[in-house]
């Protein structure tokens, strides 16, 4: 059964989107206010506002189960605010509880379907808060009484108009316009007249213009109201018509209502108009904007400022994201084809002409590029803000104190790698919480402050986003994950034997692999730490693991800043040409083939005093093994990814360019190596190299 809520679609697209920056700031402001020692004041009053503001717009467009949540849980941080209340975390439950009961009645928007869930519960909870000062049960708003009958005007009662708006009072007149003047008062909690006079407003809108009204709409939003409410409207309609109107709205207390004289430049008796004084033959009058007076006009402007933006489908973004790579190419090929015009053919007037344009293209498509690649970066503090309750409800639910601290907020990351991340940060939250940190008792008497210390921070690494999560727990043993690969049959003991304690570690990405002893609903499965790799991976990132037995672990994710478009090193195997992803590349070497030795039957050559493993591309991909007439000088890509190092045996190297990744899965399905492919100036077909997959092949 739909709900019938009283807004449009789009009406109730912004409403959802409102709502949703509404929920975040109460799930981020509650848990500080948990942690905070003193009371808040500001705090308390922005969690406040937005409870107050998620009543006011449920309320506009109809859901009345949503007001009358909003309503109760408003009347608790009422109390709370004014001291009445002491915070606790058994206050801070119930409230977390009503944001989720809010999200259920959300998401019967988005469905346009009611839900089966019983309030009623809820808000008994909020009704029997209690402290000194005992918090009443909930109510809602009751409706006025019906029959409220709006009275021609017995007393005197005007609004003051500027200049603009007299013009445009005259001009509706001479189109034979009604124009109203309608005094209200509301029977109303305090807290509620600013909504009742917005939603006011709103319907006094649907017969007409509004011209003005006191307190303006401005002041409204800030909630600086009373119980009174005067507006000027032009209408069509009749006084009935309005009259009817005034019965129909809830918690109106007396309506008067007269009409405004037509001469509005002078004051008049009847009419309310209030002119502004008349200049003296010395004084010249300078209008400020629209008329408003100078603090005014300064607040409009900011206010102009501050309504800059607009929202876009972030569907729109990709396509926007497609169509610049698509130019990407071209401005690619154009380059390869001046570039040829200039060897076969003398530089005459009109391919210099070509020349210049092409220059110009190139520039405005970088700009467009780097435009595009802005407007769909977002800050991952979008994705962090969702952590803290979380670390929260499992830290009390695991019986254990932990300090959870959040930097670096405000690093901006392409929103399709954001919406990638999020799975694998939560594992490994989750991980850090059940069994990293260790509980109270077994930290102190490890010689450790009871509360354990978990951060998780994000920053800038040259071309690339660097994500770690850092605790203060028991660490990984590496001769525990030694013992549990070799008993779950994922290694052999001399395999075990030959491993490094940072192989050994790494082993936990292994599937099927758990250190845990007691399994539990979060974690000890052996699942879910091969995902987080494997996600990770996919958007190109890689995930490196630094551990200390009893003192703590470290991950550390290094994402690219954008999936679509990245800078590669491009290389030549047999007449083809390869794309390295440039972030994966350390440096080239060129190297004799004398050079080459064999550790366990496989290559490697010695750089500075490191060995470094090789693979010949080569082989990889076409099946042709070296022969004994191979060139004498070979090159060598040594990539790095999260600390392992190996070296690419190529034929050439053919130069760096930026690529637009397009994906191959839908038509070849996946190829081992490969990761996609790329259309070069030339227009042919690049392939893409899958390094992550290639460092795996060489070590397994």
């Amino acid at each position: 059964m739909g709900l019938n809520l009283d807004a449009s679609p789009e009406e109730l697209k912004i409403f959802l989107e409102e709502v949703e920056e509404h929920f975040q700031t109460l799930e981020e402001d509650l848990i500080r206010l948990e942690k905070e020692e003193e009371f808040n004041e500001d705090l308390m009053q922005e969690i406040f506002r937005a409870s107050h503001t998620l009543k006011g717009s449920s309320a506009t467009i109809g859901h009345h189960r949503m007001a009358k949540l909003t309503h109760a849980m408003e009347n608790v941080l009422d109390k709370l605010r004014k001291k009445q209340l002491s915070v606790t975390s058994n206050l801070v439950d119930v409230l977390f509880e009503c944001l989720d009961c809010l999200r259920v009645l959300r998401d019967e928007i988005i469905n346009d379907e009611e839900s089966d869930l019983d309030l009623q519960e809820i808000l008994e909870k909020l009704g029997t808060v209690k402290e000194p000062g005992e918090i009443p049960a909930a109510t809602t708003d009751q409706p006025a009484a019906p029959g409220i009958s709006c009275i021609w005007a017995e007393t005197d009662f005007s609004i003051e108009l500027t200049w603009e708006e007299k013009d445009t009072l005259h001009n509706a007149i001479e189109q034979r316009l009604h124009p109203y003047l309608v005094r209200l008062t509301f029977e109303v909690e305090p807290e509620m007249l600013a909504v009742r006079a917005f939603v006011t407003v709103r319907a006094f809108e649907e017969l007409g213009e509004v011209v003005k009204s006191n307190p303006t709409e401005e002041e409204i939003e800030k909630e600086h109201v009373t119980d009174t409410l005067v507006l000027l409207l032009l209408t069509k309609e009749d006084e009935a018509r309005v009259k009817k109107l005034v019965g129909e709205l809830s918690n109106i207390a007396t309506c008067q209502i007269k009409l405004y004289s037509h001469d509005t430049t002078k004051s008049h008796p009847e009419s309310g108009v209030q002119p502004q004084e008349e200049a003296g033959p010395e004084t010249k009058i300078k209008p400020v904007g629209n008329g408003a007076k100078p603090g005014e006009a300064a607040k409009n402007g900011a206010a102009k400022k501050a309504n800059r933006t607009v929202r876009v489908d972030v569907e729109l973004l990709d396509s926007l994201m497609n169509l610049v790579g698509e130019l990407v190419i071209d401005r690619t090929r154009l380059f390869q084809i001046l570039g040829n015009l200039e060897i076969n053919y003398e530089m005459d007037e009109v391919s210099q002409d070509l020349g210049r344009t092409s220059v110009h293209i190139a520039r405005v498509t970088t700009q467009l590029q780097e435009q595009i690649m802005k407007a769909r970066m977002l800050p991952v503090e979008n994705l962090f803000n969702k952590f803290p309750r979380m670390v929260r409800d499992l830290s009390q639910k695991a019986g254990k104190e932990i300090d959870f601290v959040m930097t670096g907020q405000e690093t901006e990351l392409d929103r399709s790698i954001i919406e990638e991340i999020g799975d694998p940060l939560i594992h490994l939250l989750r991980n850090a919480v059940d069994h990293g940190i260790e509980p109270p008792d077994a930290r102190e008497a490890g010689g450790k402050n009871r509360i354990g210390k978990l951060k998780l921070q994000a920053s800038h690494e040259e071309n690339h986003i660097v994500i770690t999560i850092n605790d203060d727990g028991r660490g990984i043993d590496a001769e525990t994950v030694k013992k549990s690969g070799v008993k779950k049959g994922l290694i052999t003991e001399e395999q075990a034997k030959r491993l490094t304690d940072k192989e050994a570690i790494n082993l936990i990405f292994l599937s099927g692999l758990s250190t845990v002893a007691n399994v539990t609903d979060v974690s000890g499965r052996g699942v879910g730490m091969d995902v987080v790799r494997n996600n990770i991976e996919k958007i190109n990132g890689a995930i490196e693991i630094n551990s200390v037995v009893g003192q703590g672990t470290e991950f550390k994710i290094k994402l690219p800043l954008t999936l679509a478009i990245i800078r590669a090193l491009l290389v030549s195997i047999e007449k083809s040409v390869y794309a390295i992803p440039l972030s994966t590349v350390t440096e080239t070497i060129r190297m004799q083939k004398d050079q080459i030795e064999f550790v366990n039957n496989r290559e490697v050559i010695v750089v500075r005093g490191k060995v470094l493993p090789l693979l010949r591309l080569k082989r990889v991909f076409t099946g042709i093994n070296f022969t004994d007439e191979e060139r004498e000088k070979l090159f060598v890509v040594v990539v790095n990814l999260a600390g392992q190092q190996i070296g690419f045996v190529v034929d050439s190297l053919v130069g760096e360019q930026e690529i637009v990744i397009k994906s191959l899965g839908k038509y070849i399905g996946d190829v081992q190596g490969i990761s996609g492919a790329t259309i070069l100036g030339d227009g042919n077909v690049a392939l893409i190299v899958d390094v992550s997959n290639l460092i795996k092949k060489i070590a397994s």
